[in-house]
């Protein structure tokens, strides 16, 4: 059975080799591994470019290439990272049967299409669970404690002894943190604050099942009363037509004047000009922030000015080990695929 894997490095699927050999599975071995290279990400100006086109158009915009029109003919399974799979390679494909991406979503994929064609496939959920939920942390404490902008390199070596009386620097077991969606990133995050800190948490979630809140010990709220009761606001909702701007003006109004709000997730849950408004005017204490409605930050942006926002280049999920733990999820899914079992992260 041959395994194409399709991206823009070899990484990928010199990993994935190595993995095949060491296993000791008979079902992996005999895989056949072969790369396409896919060069749709240079033919933009910046990589953060092509990844802002993919996830709000898809795939379907690409000019796939010849060497994986050619070399997809063949292959009953296709293994991705940011290689898209568009309806004409998908056409292309005369064996295809699975589509898989290490990604924690399928926007490079037509997995519609897919669908039609009696083609499953299947993504690597919260595999960047731990690495995000670090940083989410990390971004809290710096807002909480001024770790940034308190920073003696930063001040030139001048001892600042601000005073702080607002509720929010403070202790995280003082604090009460609310998180907006509850999915496998949200769970984790709230493990670190309940567990490690021992702060109250709570999350406005629609679809996760209550008990799976309870068994985590978070409470469960309604978006205005998370927002009116909450220290610390994270944002970890997936991103689409309905949260689309769900945090905008009225919502910034409804915080307390003390809140610090986190942003490790995806820009386009936020509106961008009111959570500027409600740093300039003093509406919220600061904000912590990784993701941009556009990137890289435009070096005009009002919030490289502010001294209330400790700001990343987009890096939450950014780590030396993060192939291997992704790929750690997305081969459960190719033993049940090769064995004939249900997948468990079908799309």
């Amino acid at each position: 059975m041959k395994v194409l894997i399709i991206d823009r490095f070899r990484e990928l699927a010199d990993e994935f080799e190595k993995f095949c050999r060491n296993s000791d599975l008979e079902i992996f071995q005999n895989l056949q591994v072969d790369y396409a290279k896919d060069t749709n990400v240079y033919r933009m100006n910046t990589f953060e470019e092509y990844v802002q086109r993919m996830e709000k158009e898809g795939p379907e915009w690409i000019t796939p290439d010849d060497e994986v029109l050619e070399k997809i003919k063949d292959a009953d399974i296709v293994l991705i990272q940011w290689g898209a799979v568009s309806s004409e390679i998908i056409d292309a494909a005369k064996k295809l049967k699975f589509i898989a991406t290490i990604r924690s979503g399928c926007e490079n994929i037509n997995f519609q299409y897919a669908k039609q064609k009696g083609i499953s496939v299947s993504f690597a959920p919260s595999r960047l669970a731990e690495v995000v939920a670090d940083m989410t942390v990390a971004l809290t404490l710096s807002e909480c404690r001024g770790i940034v902008r308190r920073n003696l390199i930063t001040n030139k070596g001048q001892w600042i002894e601000e005073k702080y009386n607002d509720a929010s620097h403070a202790a995280l077991s003082n604090l009460v943190v609310g998180i907006i969606g509850y999915g496998g990133i949200a769970r984790t995050v709230a493990k670190r604050f309940v567990k490690g800190f021992g702060s109250r948490v709570i999350a406005y979630e629609k679809i996760t099942p209550p008990e799976v809140l309870k068994e985590d010990e978070v409470e469960t709220a309604e978006l205005s009363e998370l927002l009116k009761t909450a220290d610390i606001i994270t944002m970890h909702a997936r991103l689409c037509k309905e949260t689309e701007h769900m945090i905008g003006a009225r919502e910034f109004a409804m915080m307390k004047p003390n809140a610090v709000f986190i942003n490790t997730a995806r820009a386009g849950l936020v509106d961008e000009q009111a959570l500027i408004h409600a740093l300039r005017t003093g509406q919220i204490r600061g904000a912590g922030l990784d993701v941009y409605e556009k990137e890289p930050l435009p070096l005009d942006s009002p919030l490289l000015t502010m001294d209330n926002v400790t700001l990343m280049p987009h890096s939450a999920g950014i780590t030396n080990d993060i192939l291997t733990n992704s790929l750690k999820i997305i081969v459960t899914e190719f033993e049940r695929f090769l064995k004939g079992e249900e997948l468990k992260f079908n799309v």
